[in-house]
């Protein structure tokens, strides 16, 4: 993938080690890197941990001597957006954001480029002072121009395709504008699945935006089979086959970027219904920070996947977003000294020089025969899907043990579950004990929308009604021994929460987007004579948290001060 910076990556490398944010071999290994994964150097570099996205934009912003806009904590006013087009911003990838005497404040992905600053005042007739943003702020402003996905689809209707076979009055259609507008608007949503099914009298469409489901829009009943065999020839399916499942792929272009849908269609009562899941590119290329790893937890992680052998297990309930956090694991391991293969179920993403096999039970080739197959690829990592039974527990521990660093997910509810799992799938206890680096449990918990956050401090009512829920002293306590909490805090009491009130940039919500709450079980000297003498989960998590291992709720609670999520959510949580 090209990089959006408006500099040279020799411009990039001065500015780097002028700053001193790296060394000339770090440097090399990163371009190294990115050139085998196609993917920008920079990237790399903030995926390695050497500059966060902030830091990296702010020297650019020094370099070029222009300053830095972070349109995701502007409120953008439609009447302003208006002055430029959505063609012309998006050929000039610039938006304008303010206009204050009579001047236009306008954010470029390229504020050197005099060819689109001159077609910006072209098209505004006002002076425009020129700012400089990153491209994902650009696109995720450039959203605000997209029309109600219901009156564009309502207009595509109501035009009439004539067909050329002779007389013109037979109208087809136009199935592709309605295809495309529907994914075009899941994308700029930020939706992860969408839902197409049938209803006796409507076809409902439905996106699924930060793990809620909601219904978009309804259309005719009359154009179901349509919509669905035009999905169908997209994924290579049958479109005469209504009896069975199918399942399939396919990829779609916008805004210069390739994006992938996965697509599951199943027959139902009144008509196929089709889901389709978003792959997009944000997903596998999280950063630990992104993913929500606090530093405490990325020291542990970068000190366990460091290690040339051994185990990583990501455990937690489906939809908690074990698969994204192994291929952003991936990503940081995939360097040109490693040979990566993986075994899944199906393949999520395509990632660039890592060897991906998906598992084919009608074929006799399941989870555990393609892990011993992939042991015969000379591996140095692998990643498997799942470990689902005795038979792939066995040889995964085993390879593990024997050289190889193998990265899996597993269903238990929390990180200490994981051990007494493995022991209960027959593995001994001494093979666990000498092999598991590190569990990883999580859940997913809303963000806060940034564009209308806000501070409050809990009532005695909410008090009162959080001490059911736990003891608030011994929390207190614990947060001070962890340095959560700053020691001039007296109480709970006198802690600052956040809050989102709900603007348009949110849907109302209060919240935009997911982040992980995470717990980390690292296998110490006291953790491993716990497996050894195969003590239950809640024996473990003792031990574990006397060894220092924030649980998932005290993590959550980390964020809630933080201002990333509220308590709401964390509490969703707890009761689960």
């Amino acid at each position: 993938m090209s990089s959006h910076l408006p500099i040279s990556q020799e411009e990039l490398k001065k500015i780097l080690f002028d700053s001193k944010a790296i060394k000339e071999n770090d440097w090399n290994e990163a371009q190294d890197n990115a050139h085998r994964r196609r993917r920008g150097i920079e990237e790399v570099l903030i995926e390695r941990g050497f500059l966060n996205i902030n830091y990296l934009y702010e020297l650019i912003s020094d370099y070029l001597q222009v300053p830095f806009i972070n349109l995701r904590k502007r409120k953008l006013d439609h009447e302003v957006l208006n002055i430029i087009d959505e063609k012309t911003a998006r050929k000039a990838r610039a938006i304008p954001f303010a206009l204050e005497k009579g001047k236009l404040k306008v954010a470029f992905v390229d504020p050197r480029n005099k060819e689109k600053l001159e077609m910006v005042k072209k098209v505004s007739k006002k002076k425009v002072d020129v700012f400089f943003t990153n491209y994902k702020n650009f696109l995720f402003a450039s959203r605000l121009y997209q029309k109600n996905i219901q009156e564009e689809l309502n207009q595509i209707l109501d035009s009439k395709v004539l067909k050329v076979d002779g007389k013109p009055t037979e109208v087809e259609i136009p199935i592709i504008k309605i295809i495309d507008t529907i994914l075009e608007s899941a994308l700029f949503d930020q939706a992860s699945d969408i839902h197409i099914e049938a209803l006796p009298d409507a076809v409902v469409i439905r996106f699924r935006v930060d793990g809620d489901l909601h219904d978009v829009v309804e259309l005719p009943s009359s154009i179901h089979d349509a919509v669905v065999a035009r999905i169908k020839i997209l994924s290579n399916l049958r479109i005469d086959e209504h009896r069975v499942p199918q399942d399939g792929r396919f990829s779609f272009k916008i805004e210069d970027e390739e994006e992938s849908v996965r697509v599951s269609v199943l027959p139902a009562f009144y008509g196929e219904k089709i889901v389709m899941r978003l792959m997009t590119d944000d997903a596998q290329n999280l950063s630990l920070e992104d993913l929500g790893f606090l530093q405490h937890n990325q020291d542990i992680m970068m000190r366990q996947i460091n290690k040339p052998f051994g185990m990583i297990l990501v455990v937690g309930p489906t939809g908690s977003g074990k698969t994204t956090t192994l291929y952003s694991i991936l990503n940081i391991l995939n360097t040109e000294e490693v040979n990566i293969s993986t075994i899944e179920d199906p393949i999520e993403y395509g990632v660039h020089r890592v060897n991906q096999t998906q598992i084919n039970p009608k074929a006799g080739y399941d989870f555990a025969n393609g892990l011993r197959a992939l042991l015969r690829q000379d591996p140095d990592i692998i990643m498997i899907g799942e470990i689902r039974d005795n038979d792939t527990a066995q040889v995964a521990v085993r390879a593990g043990l024997t050289g190889h660093l193998v990265l899996s997910t597993l269903h238990t509810n929390n990180a200490t579950g994981a051990p007494p799992r493995l022991l209960d799938m027959g593995v001994e206890p001494f093979l666990v004990a000498s092999t598991l680096n590190l569990v990883i449990a999580q859940r997913l918990v809303r963000r806060i929308c940034l564009n209308c956050i806000e501070s409050f401090k809990l009532n005695k009512d909410q008090l009162k009604a959080l001490s059911k829920e736990f003891d608030l002293e011994a929390m207190f306590h614990r947060f001070k021994g962890l340095k959560v909490i700053e020691s001039k805090v007296d109480s709970f009491a006198d802690l600052t929460f956040y809050k989102g009130k709900g603007c348009s940039r949110c849907n109302s919500s209060g919240y935009s987007k997911r982040i992980a709450v995470l717990e980390l079980l690292e296998n110490t000297k006291k953790i491993q004579d716990c497996v050894i003498k195969s003590s239950s989960s809640s024996e473990l998590k003792t031990i574990a948290k006397e060894d220092g291992m924030i649980t998932i709720f005290e993590d959550g609670m980390q964020k809630v001060l933080l201002g990333m999520t509220t308590i709401e959510e964390v509490l969703r949580i707890k009761r689960e």
